[in-house]
């Protein structure tokens, strides 16, 4: 299962969307259809906003759910991207833009018959440190610093 996921969760979704994947062509189609992907209004060219949309979907209040509590309880990487989006644009959107991660996770695990590999989301979290690390580096030394790794 992957993170924030449980059964009743999972069983929520399937009962809706059930195993069969191919309604839906790609994991855009599957967010729209779920309401969680973003829905700009645009006039002459411009973002004037965003039209918020009203569902009942179960399977969308689910996923809501699963992200509000995984933002809130967990360690691991949605619970950093919640907290993130919290401070940036609040909680509403951090709900919404990390249950439409979940979402896309869903997808492509049911659609593609895989197992969830934390493994691979961990690799990706150490890359990003290292890039980070970096990008730091060569500011300092820009400025005239030097960095060195403490213990």
């Amino acid at each position: 299962m992957a993170e924030g996921m449980d059964e009743k969760m999972l069983l929520d979704i399937v009962s809706v969307t059930g195993v069969d994947m191919n309604k839906w062509p790609t994991a855009q189609h599957f967010t729209s259809w779920l309401n969680l992907s973003p829905r700009r209004m645009r006039t002459g060219g411009k973002d004037i906003g965003n039209e918020s949309r009203k569902t009942n979907n179960p399977a969308t209040q689910a996923f809501r759910i699963s992200a509000h509590s995984v933002g809130i309880n967990s360690k691991g990487q949605l619970g950093a991207i919640y907290r993130k989006l919290v401070v940036k644009k609040g909680k509403k959107t951090a709900t919404k833009a990390v249950a439409r991660k979940m979402a896309v996770t869903f997808y492509t695990l049911v659609k593609y018959r895989q197992e969830y590999n934390p493994i691979i989301i961990n690799k990706q979290i150490k890359e990003q440190e290292e890039r980070k690390i970096k990008q730091l580096a060569k500011l300092a030394k820009k400025l005239g610093y030097e960095l060195h790794k403490t213990a």
